[in-house]
């Protein structure tokens, strides 16, 4: 059977002598993994197509296990992106949180059309902390993981006493419900209202906004712990992009 799906590199891998292994996230099928045959030799016409968080329309044959790649078409290849050593890092860090977020085979055309959305503005407008964050935000909003910030998980209560955010809970904590959290993070008002701008708000929402540096750390850092807790895994790519502006500062 034969099927086509615009669909986002993630990556690919050598497999066998002239092959490669690729993992896309398509519009139709969700995240799949293909066989691009003979995408070593010269003049390979889907080569180009292939390269990680390229755009491109792929041709498929479906297999028993995995589907063949036929043909392919490069529908955006994101030049400015891959011209500047930072933008590349954080494309491929949202190419790596796809891989470890998704499961195989399930559609999830509002994710697609955002990363389509976060790649062309990463591409045409430089990195911007709060649509990478944004990103983020929403892929754990999608996955069924919306953190509760408005009131107490608890007890309900609401008001300018919350505080406290335990990841295990999946929500805020009133000051009598924190009583024996020992692994709650505490947020400032403007990072909670960020937060929840992150939930509720767009991605033209998010160019207008001006956040303090103290703030976007803080975020950073509980999306990043968030993440790590509901998917079980840890972020190669953060890690490397720590240590090059390490290297470089």
């Amino acid at each position: 059977m034969y099927y086509q799906s615009r669909s986002i590199i993630i990556k690919s891998m050598d497999y066998r002598e002239s092959d490669k292994l690729v993992t896309v996230f398509s519009e139709k099928e969700g995240k799949l993994r293909g066989i691009a045959r003979g995408i070593k030799k010269p003049g390979s016409s889907l080569r180009a197509c292939i390269q990680p968080f390229c755009h491109s329309l792929l041709f498929f044959h479906r297999g028993k296990e995995l589907d063949l790649i036929t043909q392919g078409r490069l529908l955006d290849f994101y030049g400015n992106s891959r011209e500047d050593i930072n933008r590349t890092l954080y494309c491929v860090y949202l190419m790596e949180l796809l891989d470890k977020a998704l499961m195989d085979r399930m559609p999830m055309p509002r994710l697609y059309r955002l990363t389509l959305s976060v790649l062309e503005e990463i591409n045409d407008n430089g990195l911007n902390p709060l649509i990478l964050r944004y990103f983020e935000m929403q892929l754990l909003v999608q996955l069924g993981y919306r953190p509760v910030l408005d009131h107490c998980i608890n007890c309900g209560q609401q008001g300018n006493m919350l505080k406290s955010f335990s990841p295990a809970a999946g929500g805020m904590l009133c000051p009598d419900c924190t009583a024996g959290e020992d692994d709650c993070m505490i947020l400032s008002g403007e990072v909670l209202g960020l937060l929840r701008l992150m939930i509720n708000g767009n991605l033209t929402t998010l160019q207008r906004v001006r956040a303090s540096t103290a703030a976007l750390d803080k975020i950073e850092s509980f999306l990043e712990r968030y993440l790590e807790y509901h998917l079980e895994r840890r972020f190669n790519m953060k890690n490397t992009i720590r240590v090059l502006k390490k290297m470089l500062s």
